[in-house]
């Protein structure tokens, strides 16, 4: 998950760790994220990052602002 590479490096989560990474919109849905989908976003000034250990691994959460 090249995303989720960038989000390891970045924020120091171990890469191993992340289990899954979703997006909330505006309108309150939550989506999956894809490496396609991940990889577009890198302007931190449109979404802010929420890391929540669930079982052992990383639930990341981008949420648009």
């Amino acid at each position: 998950l090249p995303g989720g590479c960038t989000i390891s490096d970045k924020y120091e989560v171990p890469f191993d760790k992340i289990g899954k990474i979703f997006k909330k919109c505006k309108k309150g849905i939550l989506v999956n994220m894809d490496d396609n989908i991940v990889k577009h976003y890198s302007n931190e000034d449109t979404f802010q990052l929420q890391i929540e250990e669930v079982g052992g691994s990383y639930k990341l959460t981008l949420t648009e602002i």
